[in-house]
């Protein structure tokens, strides 16, 4: 169900900024490290996904993403190794605060979002979605009216039964811009 409310906001947006004048939509990908927080059954791993960008106004922009990470196996306590790492997937809507699409030079920005959130764990099979929260700080740089490049820390929250899970993300993004003024 939560997966259809965020395709059916996605396409929303798609709409709303069709019939718009001018719009600023754009799509990009990202990639980094991610790093479990108060977690000694997981290690540092990797972060990729894709997203959306829609500016409601020059300086408040809607980012509906897509996200995948695999954390690493953990170090051997005492000499006995543990499980794997686990996977996360993610997807949701984050507001970035101070980006504007289209604009030349250094645009630092807060973000703050919400998504759905799946750890899984081949080895222990465990297997679980909740609802999280995710914010954090970065810079984008606008190098054409076309594109930005982005450089964030995010960290994430993914409360489950036992407790949550953590991490802080470190992302690095290109973004490219449809309708933008050249």
């Amino acid at each position: 169900m939560k997966r259809v409310l965020v395709i059916v906001g996605f396409v929303l947006l798609l709409a709303v900024s069709a019939s718009a004048q001018a719009p600023k939509l754009g799509v990009g990908a990202f990639g980094g490290l991610s790093m479990p927080v108060l977690q000694d059954d997981q290690s540092q791993g990797t972060m990729f996904g894709a997203r959306g960008r829609f500016a409601l106004t020059p300086g408040i922009v809607l980012e509906p993403f897509f996200a995948s990470a695999a954390w690493g196996d953990p170090d051997a306590v005492d000499g006995v190794e543990l499980v794997s790492g686990s996977k996360v997937t993610a997807f949701g809507l984050n507001a970035a605060l101070g980006i504007s699409p289209g604009k030349p030079g250094l645009k630092p920005f807060f973000l703050a979002g919400v998504g759905s959130f799946k750890v899984k764990n081949d080895d222990t099979g465990y297997d679980e979605s909740a609802f999280g929260f995710q914010g954090g700080l970065g810079f984008a740089f606008g190098l054409a009216p076309q594109f930005d490049l982005d450089i964030r820390g995010v960290g994430m929250i993914a409360p489950q039964e036992s407790g949550s899970k953590k991490s802080l993300n470190i992302l690095a993004g290109l973004t490219f811009y449809f309708g933008a003024n050249q």
